[in-house]
């Protein structure tokens, strides 16, 4: 009767485990969108898209397809649409509460381990979106990149968002530290004097994979440069993960300025021009060089410059 009740109450656990990470999975979608895509109705991925995913094998996994302005949504495993014609595909179903965004296995599986793929459509045009899947016999001693962070490019005054994550999985001891911060990079050394309001460290899946938004609400000339993200997993420097991106400006230099506060390339356009005016030089001499010719006793010149009408004779 006690292995009964605490099978059923296992059960019981289980389910409702499952049934918050499925809210979870809902909101996924709706947080964190990108404010370009606020007021907008056209086709497009409404946040950054995960490339790699992981999961340890007989734990929930989901995988997301952030997007608006689409008429229809399919998913395919390795090139199968989905329904999948049998579970030895994979055993991921749709959510139908997250507007078929997501997809999800409350205990993922080798079988689940493949390339997925979502193909959003309208009227016109086609856009879609892969996720490379593999499942893991156990957490990883090392965090696994998901989203690695992109260059990003913005004017003077106007605003940018980098994002970074990775799965760092399942951490029996609770003396583990899990951290994850974003260092602006100075002249190769990394400068910790971003503010932490600027940082927002995101989590999903019971906090397996972990996450850090870095937004810079108005640009300035200083922020401009590369973003380190780091991902640490306790002390050691062998549990880390670290991925940089770079702030660009978006407007270009002026080139009169660009030259001269340049010195490699004031001395590389000196050496071109001195080289283009040797080159003029040498044809401009062989041109006007004079031709003497002559003719029954008598010499002529003539210069190639000047076309031959007449010849100037010298007769002794």
């Amino acid at each position: 009767m006690d292995k009964a009740i605490s099978t059923l109450i296992k059960a019981l656990m289980l389910h409702v485990i499952g049934m918050i990470f499925e809210v979870n999975a809902i909101n996924y979608c709706s947080n964190h969108t990108f404010p370009t895509s606020l007021g907008t109705n056209f086709m497009q991925f409404t946040k950054e898209t995960v490339t790699k995913e992981y999961a340890v094998d007989g734990q929930f996994k989901a995988l997301h397809c952030c997007a608006k302005g689409y008429r229809s949504i399919e998913w395919l495993k390795d090139g199968k649409s989905y329904p999948w014609s049998s579970e030895s595909t994979s055993s991921l179903i749709l959510y139908p509460q997250a507007a078929n965004q997501t997809i999800y296995a409350r205990r993922a599986s080798k079988t689940d381990e493949g390339r997925y793929t979502c193909v959003l459509r309208n009227d016109t045009h086609k856009i879609e979106h892969q996720i490379v899947l593999k499942v893991l016999e156990s957490s990883p001693d090392v965090p696994l990149a998901t989203f690695t962070p992109q260059n990003q490019f913005a004017d003077i005054g106007g605003s940018a968002r980098f994002f970074c994550e990775a799965f760092v999985g399942k951490k029996d001891l609770p003396d583990i530290s899990i951290s994850i911060k974003w260092y602006h990079m100075s002249d190769g050394n990394q400068d910790d004097v971003i503010n932490d309001n600027q940082q927002e460290v995101v989590k999903r899946e019971e906090e397996e994979i972990i996450g850090s938004y870095l937004t810079i609400s108005e640009v300035t000339s200083s922020h401009f440069g590369r973003y380190l993200c780091r991902v640490e997993m306790g002390n050691s420097q062998t549990h880390r993960l670290e991925m940089s991106a770079e702030l660009i400006n978006a407007l270009p230099i002026e080139t009169n300025n660009f030259i001269f506060l340049n010195p490699y390339l004031l001395a590389s356009c000196a050496f071109v021009i001195t080289l283009i005016g040797f080159f003029l030089f040498l044809q401009l001499r062989f041109y006007y060089q004079p031709r003497v010719k002559k003719f029954a006793g008598s010499e002529a010149i003539f210069f190639k410059s000047q076309p031959f009408t007449h010849v100037d004779c010298n007769y002794i």
